[in-house]
């Protein structure tokens, strides 16, 4: 067999590990959004996708691995639902711009906010889960710092901590009180408060 042939086979047997991790994680998805993230055991989600449990541990040594993928995958849909609005909105003002980015990511309506809820809620009693919170806090306000910056915002709007916590905040009371339908009817004036901060925060640069 020659190379080219070697490196063909590789990358095929890749990309069908890639659907089945992804397969593997839509059906932790399900079953973690129907008993609960800390309910649910590896094996629901090997009763859930029907596959050998060898196979399913080939990919996934645990649960929270599930969760830490499902979590990315989030934050490449969120990633490209931003690129596709800056695409659509040149030449609006920077500081609109960036609370309509904000503001969209802290209402949206998706299963895989949804699992961020979850993980939200059990952190506090699970160090690994903390972690990966830590992680994934710090490769979003990279990317959001990065897209700021890029907007004409040079100042650290995350540096304190403030707006994370504000979207955490408005993330579970829209997921746990049901308060997302009220923000969304007024959330000119959560944005307007975003806005506001950020406005503070380049002033004092």
């Amino acid at each position: 067999m020659s190379r080219k042939e070697v490196f063909i086979l590789k990358e095929e047997k890749q990309k069908v590990g890639q659907i089945k991790k992804k397969k593997i994680r839509e059906a932790a998805k399900k079953c973690f959004l129907t008993k609960g993230f800390q309910s649910t055991t590896m094996e629901d989600v090997i009763t859930e996708i029907g596959m050998s449990r060898g196979g399913v541990y080939h990919h996934y040594a645990s649960t929270n691995e599930m969760l830490k993928d499902l979590m990315l995958d989030g934050n490449d849909y969120r990633n490209s639902l931003i690129n596709e609005y800056l695409e659509n909105n040149r030449g609006k003002d920077k500081y609109q711009q960036m609370g309509d980015i904000l503001v969209d990511k802290s209402l949206a309506d998706t299963d895989l906010m949804r699992l961020y809820t979850l993980l939200l809620q059990a952190k506090k009693y699970n160090e690994d889960l903390e972690k990966l919170y830590q992680e994934l806090k710090l490769n979003t306000t990279n990317e959001l710092s990065l897209i700021a910056k890029q907007l004409g915002i040079k100042a650290d709007i995350f540096g304190d901590g403030f707006l994370v916590n504000y979207i955490n905040g408005l993330i579970l009371s829209s997921e746990i009180l049901g308060a997302r339908k009220s923000y969304s009817e007024h959330k000119r004036y959560i944005k307007e408060i975003m806005i506001n901060y950020i406005v503070d925060v380049e002033k004092k640069n």
